[in-house]
């Protein structure tokens, strides 16, 4: 059995002949018709792959989904009982703890001092101006056949679609 790159070269110039008029109609019926069967099977058979592996990957989306929550519950966990061991040394006011394994510590945060906002009623000098093209216009404008500077229609090119 033929692989579907060979079938589809052979089909490719089999059309090529049928343009020059130097095959027989009734040979050339025949020899595409078995072409087009084996290039129908192939096609089948690659459609089926595709399909298992999309349930593949759906398998392996919801088995990361399980692990990544099973792997939060596991941090929030650690978070509580650190938050818990924290305030019980702070209640205690015991800054520091030496053990046989491990010193603990209560530390000041470093890092930049964090702020309270409230930009409702901020004042306007210390915002940021954000900058964004507006595609929508854009669009608008090339599709009235305005050329606008520095955009243009990109091919849209072509995708598989299997029914």
């Amino acid at each position: 059995m033929s692989i579907l790159y060979d079938l589809t070269g052979k089909r490719a110039n089999l059309l090529n002949l049928a343009e020059n008029g130097t095959v027989d109609p009734e040979v050339l019926q025949d020899t595409m018709d078995s072409i087009d069967g084996a290039i129908e099977e192939k096609t089948e058979g690659y459609v089926q792959v595709i399909k298992q592996i999309e349930a593949d990957a759906d398998v392996i989306d919801t088995e990361i989904k399980r692990l990544t929550d099973r792997r939060a519950a596991f941090l929030h966990n650690r978070d509580h009982i650190k938050q818990s061991l924290q305030e019980c040394l702070e209640y205690a006011h015991l800054t520091r703890v030496k053990t046989p394994l491990f010193t603990v510590t209560i530390a000041k945060n470093g890092g930049k001092q964090p702020i309270d906002i409230d930009e409702d009623n901020l004042q306007a000098d210390v915002f940021k101006e954000v900058r964004t093209s507006d595609t929508d216009l854009i669009r608008q404008r090339l599709d009235a056949g305005e050329e606008v500077v520095g955009a243009t229609y990109k091919p849209r090119g072509n995708h598989l679609l299997i029914k």
